[in-house]
């Protein structure tokens, strides 16, 4: 029971958003037409129907997380590209450089510590350039 409330909240935050922004929510038509899909294609790829796909493009169906996490599989962008949330279809910092982060965070208090003194020229010199 827990799982279709979350769905429904999630479902609803999204139509919510649709809302506000004027009613866009989602790109899917958009990504279909740009990789030389059509609906069946798509459908095919998402083990659904031509029919569904054509809901989901014309909104009168909402994407469940499962359907938005394929989406973004099959047009290579993020979430927030597909709902409209984004204009820009790549992640904000690369796969490489979150795995960095969250190793970071991960470490012992003592390795951050000696991994920011071990950055800290490089910071100076970083704003050093921005101010030029």
């Amino acid at each position: 029971m827990l799982k279709n409330i979350e769905l429904y909240y999630i479902i609803s935050t999204i139509i919510l958003q649709s809302i506000v922004r004027g009613g866009k929510m989602n790109r899917i038509k958009e990504l279909r037409l740009q990789k030389g899909l059509r609906q069946k294609d798509l459908a095919q790829m998402l083990n659904t129907s031509q029919q569904t796909i054509g809901r989901y493009e014309s909104e009168e169906i909402g994407l469940d997380v499962l359907t938005i996490g394929r989406l973004c599989d099959v047009f290579e962008c993020t979430a927030d590209y597909l709902l409209c949330r984004s204009n820009t279809p790549e992640p904000a910092i690369s796969d490489e450089d979150a795995e960095l982060l969250q190793a970071f965070h991960a470490a012992p208090p003592s390795v951050a510590a000696a991994i920011q003194t071990l950055l800290q020229p490089y910071r100076k010199e970083n704003e050093a350039n921005q101010a030029i």
